[in-house]
């Protein structure tokens, strides 16, 4: 608060030092700045020390020199249009106190039409969803929280992350920034992966055949529905387990396993057998699954029952 109230009764004089230091880039001591202003030396260094902390200068020491410079920063409101993101800051009585490009065209309004204004008082959606209040408030306290939320934007639906990140400002009050981040493609994105992972599902349940899928260390990672019914239990009782512990109840891999010959040639094999452990003759196919380097990284096996076949 002092901070502030000081700038506000010396806003000439520190206006007059930025001057003088934009004129002289290469830098000035207080006491080059004390000469051109013709002000006493103590009272030209306060200003400088005020300058200095609320970043409107900068300063190099040279010895037992202090040499200022006018502050290289790029203004805040610049800075902000850099990023893709949307923008706003708010102080502690969660006024608009800024907010980037981005924002307002997302919101089509006008910057002085929100600038200064409570967040409370605006019609727009975005402000009127709670858990962004709720969140404010937090930050506030000094809590910094990430979200992920939705809002009805011009008849479409926007999600969106938003980080509320408590804020001290150059004259020491707290605030808040709320970085917002546009995640509605990647939410769109999810949404069809899931519902292709469920279609795919859907298939691999309705095969007939008995389908499993197996990594290049002989273990089962998928199996339908068919082949567990024909094995008398669920899927998921035999994920993890060898292949040939399952369909061979043996330690090690048959003589003649698809699933080597498979990894051995990087082509499809078929084999037919009578399985003693099953008491069945079956059909099997594996063919392999290549990675994006070429290498084997497991295979998809197709088990039929011929049994009856080979009985008539």
């Amino acid at each position: 608060m002092f901070l502030s109230n000081f700038v506000e009764s010396y806003q000439k004089e520190l206006a007059s030092i930025k001057s003088i230091l934009k004129k002289n880039p290469r830098g000035m001591t207080v006491s080059d700045v004390s000469r051109k202003m013709k002000i006493n030396r103590n009272s030209v260094a306060k200003y400088l020390d005020i300058l200095l902390i609320s970043g409107h200068v900068e300063m190099v020491t040279f010895g037992p020199a202090k040499v200022f410079f006018p502050s290289r920063r790029i203004p805040l409101s610049t800075m902000l249009n850099f990023t893709s993101d949307f923008i706003i800051l708010l102080d502690r009585d969660l006024r608009i106190i800024q907010a980037n490009e981005n924002f307002l065209s997302l919101m089509d309004i006008e910057r002085e039409s929100i600038l200064g204004n409570r967040i409370y008082d605006s019609s727009k959606a975005f402000f009127k969803i709670p858990e962004v209040l709720t969140n404010i408030k937090n930050a506030l306290d000094g809590k910094e929280t990430t979200i992920e939320t939705s809002v009805q934007i011009r008849s479409e639906k926007i999600y969106f992350k938003i980080k509320h990140i408590p804020t001290t400002f150059d004259d020491g009050e707290p605030g808040v920034t709320l970085i917002i981040k546009d995640i509605t493609q990647q939410k769109r994105t999810e949404r069809k992966m899931t519902q292709a992972v469920r279609e795919w599902e859907t298939t691999f349940d309705s095969i007939t055949d008995m389908v499993s899928i197996h990594d290049k260390d002989f273990n089962i990672i998928k199996i339908n529905k068919a082949f567990a019914e024909f094995l008398q239990d669920k899927p998921e009782k035999f994920i993890g387990k060898k292949c040939y512990e399952i369909i061979h109840g043996a330690k090690k891999p048959h003589s003649n396993c698809p699933c080597q010959q498979t990894q051995l040639t990087k082509k499809s094999f078929i084999v037919e057998f009578f399985e003693p452990h099953l008491g069945k003759h079956l059909e099997l196919s594996a063919s392999p699954i290549i990675d994006e380097e070429g290498e084997i990284s497991g295979s998809v096996h197709i088990i039929k029952d011929i049994t009856e076949r080979k009985n008539s």
